[in-house]
């Protein structure tokens, strides 16, 4: 393979981490991001603000929340306030505790990780940021983990610019798949909370396609992509509605018409690169899945497990599901709500279902797994509902 071969013209804008300039199908979530904090960047000490954006995998929340970081900086220096944007992953950091020391680290300060009082830490945090005159907006990523290892963090960050004893010097966005986590902390925390939401639907395939061939302009040389490459990544994405995946996938079909030599990205390409990569079931995905939800999958995937099918009736699932909650002392859903749970699997794209057809006795619903195997999904359900056996 020859470097002056390369489809690329700067690969790096097809990574994750980039945050692009423009942002299809995204421009009135971008507006109103920036109106909720506009109050923030005028009256920076006098004006706190916490705004709630969700939205599926893919969805773009990342890269809205650090596009909406580098606006808010910027402004704030055009009314002579200081303004500092903060994006944090809770699922790495686990803790308000955790979070508070990553800040004062972030804005300068050393703070030993152990040894002090959660109160005396979120007391320096405080103090660091009055004194130094900052007004810093926290983008907590996957707040859900946050504040379902401890709901009274949640609690902690609404009530935040009470405490500020001066001047308001803190502003939360909190990021997550769903607002399932709200239902885990108590009425006088969501009393307190602003609800100013914003929801991100799934890309559509069209828009997946404005998307791809926005970042291609910047990623690869003139000519080097085919319109058709674009289009077939899109539609193949449009099955998750994430644009996280299409990107991905663009990305490593230029790696695959590079080892090939190819001077152009073409179909082929893109399917050689679906080959490669891995199937697009994620593990997290089931942290987002209410109990009486796991134990339908894992009726399903042992039903499946034991079968030569690639598909079991709904029946069969209700009775396995209506066994596995005998079996550790849990109420069944009734059969409407049992159905609800499986359109909404199968909208997530967990599960599979169509109609039956020739073979099967009258019409029924029948459902498959595509993206993991049953084996699989019953080893990562185990340990997720309390005596459930495999």
């Amino acid at each position: 393979m020859s470097l002056r071969h390369s489809v690329f013209r700067n690969e790096s804008m097809l990574v994750p981490e980039y945050v692009p300039s423009s942002t299809p199908h995204r421009a009135e979530q971008v507006r109103t991001l920036e109106a909720y904090f506009q109050g923030v960047v005028e009256y920076s000490d006098r004006m706190s603000q916490n705004v709630l954006l969700w939205g599926a995998v893919g969805s773009g929340k990342t890269m809205l929340a650090k596009k909406l970081g580098v606006v808010l900086e910027k402004k704030a220096m055009l009314y002579g306030n200081r303004v500092k944007f903060f994006h944090v992953n809770c699922r790495i950091d686990r803790s308000l505790q955790a979070v508070l020391t990553k800040g004062l680290r972030f804005l300068g300060h050393d703070y030993p990780s152990r040894g002090f009082g959660f109160e005396e830490l979120l007391q320096s945090f405080l103090d660091a940021l009055a004194a130094d005159k900052i007004h810093l907006v926290v983008a907590f990523d996957e707040v859900d983990s946050l504040v379902t290892a401890d709901p009274s963090s949640l609690y902690t960050i609404t009530r935040l610019r009470e405490v500020s004893r001066e001047a308001q010097v803190f502003s939360s966005l909190l990021i997550s798949k769903t607002l399932d986590y709200l239902k885990l902390v108590d009425l006088s925390t969501l009393s307190s909370l602003q609800r100013n939401e914003i929801s991100l639907v799934p890309y559509s395939d069209d828009q997946l396609y404005d998307i791809l061939e926005s970042r291609a302009q910047e990623a690869f040389n003139d000519g080097s992509i085919e319109d058709d490459s674009l289009h077939l990544a899109a539609e193949i994405a449009s099955i998750y509605g994430d644009a996280r995946y299409a990107l991905d996938l663009i990305y490593r079909a230029g790696k695959v018409a590079d080892i090939a030599d190819s001077q152009r990205v073409m179909p082929e390409h893109v399917r050689r690169a679906k080959a490669s990569l891995p199937p697009q079931f994620k593990k997290e995905e089931l942290t987002y899945l209410g109990r009486h939800q796991r134990l339908i999958l894992m009726a399903i995937s042992n039903l499946l497990k034991k079968s030569e099918s690639a598909y079991v009736t709904i029946g069969e699932v209700e009775k396995s599901y209506d066994a596995l909650c005998e079996d550790i002392g849990l109420t069944a859903n009734h059969h409407t709500q049992l159905w609800n749970d499986v359109n909404e699997l199968s909208r997530k794209g967990i599960i599979e279902t169509q109609i039956s057809g020739k073979g099967v006795r009258g019409r029924t619903t029948m459902i498959g797994l595509s993206l993991v195997s049953a084996e699989q999904l019953v080893d990562e359900l185990k340990g997720m509902v309390a005596d459930v056996r495999g």
